[in-house]
């Protein structure tokens, strides 16, 4: 069950490389250059956790069917290529409970920090919201 006692996870840190092949799909679908050295700024999204360890849908007792998207937020300090290797860490920052006419809707902000492994710098930091609907 979602609980208070989520809050302040942190998960073991990994690495992820972007693959310069999907790099260069999700550049066309923009109708960019498709041969750009930079990432585009929402392409880390489609680069989560589940494969190293982080599965919150499953931490935090989200099934699919009651999930909801509450938005992310970016905050970048620096422009990532497609060779350049990440270490990524996250965070359960704040878990909060609200009423609502249907039932309790429980709210998970976690956060994902994302440094070049080459220098050691913050390149991204991001706020992904969680929610969980009540059972109808």
């Amino acid at each position: 069950m979602m609980s208070k006692d989520h809050e302040g996870k942190a998960y073991p840190s990994f690495r992820l490389k972007p693959r310069r092949e999907l790099v260069r799909k999700y550049w066309q679908s923009l109708g960019e250059d498709p041969d750009s050295a930079l990432l585009p700024l929402t392409y880390l999204i489609f680069l989560r956790g589940a494969a190293h360890g982080v599965d919150l849908f499953a931490d935090l007792d989200i099934p699919r069917e009651l999930a909801l998207h509450g938005g992310q937020r970016y905050e970048w300090f620096s422009p990532i290529a497609v060779d350049d290797e990440l270490e990524v860490s996250v965070r359960v920052e704040r878990i909060a409970e609200k009423a609502s006419k249907a039932g309790p809707l429980w709210f998970a902000d976690v956060s994902y920090e994302y440094r070049l492994v080459r220098n050691g710098e913050v390149a991204l930091r991001e706020i992904t919201r969680l929610i969980k609907r009540s059972p109808k």
